[in-house]
């Protein structure tokens, strides 16, 4: 069961998330704020599995958030909470070092299974954030006939400085708009696998955006 630490933009929406997340099981909320800076000395102490936070806050934004926790003696992961998918905001957010993100329609049921999902190493990525990912890593799509064998899922050759061909290709497949369960189908694999990939696929986005800054 995954500790759980809230952050959202405004009281009523951090009130009425807490409420529902304690009406359900499967979390364990270890605490909650709406601003950023109140919350830093009680996140080192409480070391959450995972901090739940909004894109934007009222103090402060993800980016900002991913980059504080990194600073903590234990690194919690983050989930960032949107509205929308297609967020400019989230792709960077993503890079800048959080770990996965959930389009937040207001139901418990949905945040505690992406919570879960997170916990387990597990994430997604729409379409267009594939294509975002493609571009950061600096490779073009895998030709399609290709990404869609069931050798894709093992070609460990490189596709660029931080990622594998098996990696490129689903991507491409993502980008394409296929479906986790039909990535799955194809490449003959179970959908959490899927899943797990992509969550490696974004640490090699913080990979990635280490180097930058070094650079």
């Amino acid at each position: 069961m995954p500790t759980v630490y809230l952050l959202r933009h405004g009281e009523s929406v951090l009130q009425r998330t807490r409420s529902l997340l304690l009406q359900v099981g499967g979390i364990q909320l270890a605490g909650c704020k709406s601003l950023l800076a109140d919350a830093l000395d009680e996140l080192a102490t409480l070391a959450p599995d995972i901090v739940a936070c909004d894109l934007r806050l009222v103090d402060s934004h993800a980016m900002r958030a991913a980059h504080e926790l990194g600073r903590l003696p234990v690194r919690p992961q983050l989930l960032l909470l949107t509205p929308t998918a297609d967020d400019l905001q989230l792709f960077a957010a993503l890079s800048a070092g959080a770990n996965a993100y959930h389009v937040d329609d207001g139901s418990a049921a949905g945040l505690v299974e992406a919570l879960a999902r997170l916990h387990e190493r597990r994430a997604m990525l729409s379409p267009q954030l594939a294509r975002q990912a493609l571009a950061a890593f600096g490779i073009e799509r895998s030709p399609l006939a290709i990404a869609r064998q069931a050798p894709a899922a093992l070609d460990a050759s490189p596709a660029g400085r931080q990622i594998d061909q098996a990696s490129r290709h689903l991507l491409t497949l993502l980008a394409q708009g296929l479906l986790l369960a039909e990535v799955a189908t194809l490449w003959k694999l179970d959908v959490a696998e899927i899943e797990r990939r992509i969550w490696r696929t974004v640490r090699l986005l913080h990979v990635r955006s280490r180097e930058l800054l070094i650079a």
